[in-house]
């Protein structure tokens, strides 16, 4: 990578660190003022909550980029920035136009993904046991539970 190539990328990378101090700084201080309101309506207070819980989950987004712009930058300053920090091969220069704080290659990060995911066999789980307090379930029941469509599954039954 070129000298001219690096100093753009510090440079968005700076750019976009101060922007998200100014963010976060910002969704705090809305956030600290939000209780300042007497409510009495439960509606209103479920919904300040709500929305509370929104900001500091921006937020936090926001630090967590903040986080990695300077692990970029630390990098660049010890020579080790565009490699993989999984298979330390070079990150290719579109992907660090695009992301300049990422820190994995396109293959890595996409089989950290399939990893991730890797728990859903597209809409349905498998069960090898199935064991509650100890003790086993006997086969029928077994044999009814080893495989479930997620379709069959309505998450607001109790």
């Amino acid at each position: 990578m070129t000298k001219k190539f690096i100093n753009q990328l510090v440079q968005r990378l700076k750019d976009r660190r101060e922007y998200l101090l100014s963010e976060v700084k910002l969704r705090l201080g809305e956030f600290k003022n939000s209780g300042t309101d007497r409510l009495s309506d439960t509606a209103d207070i479920a919904s300040n909550l709500i929305e509370d819980e929104i900001v500091m989950s921006i937020a936090q987004g926001e630090a967590n980029e903040i986080e990695q712009i300077d692990n970029a930058l630390i990098k660049i300053k010890e020579g080790k920035y565009g490699t993989c920090g999984n298979c330390g091969k070079s990150i290719n220069k579109p992907r660090l136009m695009a992301i300049p704080f990422v820190n994995l290659c396109i293959k890595c990060k996409e089989d950290e993904e399939r990893y991730e995911g890797s728990g859903i066999n597209s809409g349905s789980y498998s069960y090898d046991t199935v064991e509650y307090a100890g003790i086993e379930a006997d086969d029928e029941k077994r044999s009814n539970l080893k495989n479930f469509d997620l379709n069959d599954v309505n998450p607001y039954d109790n």
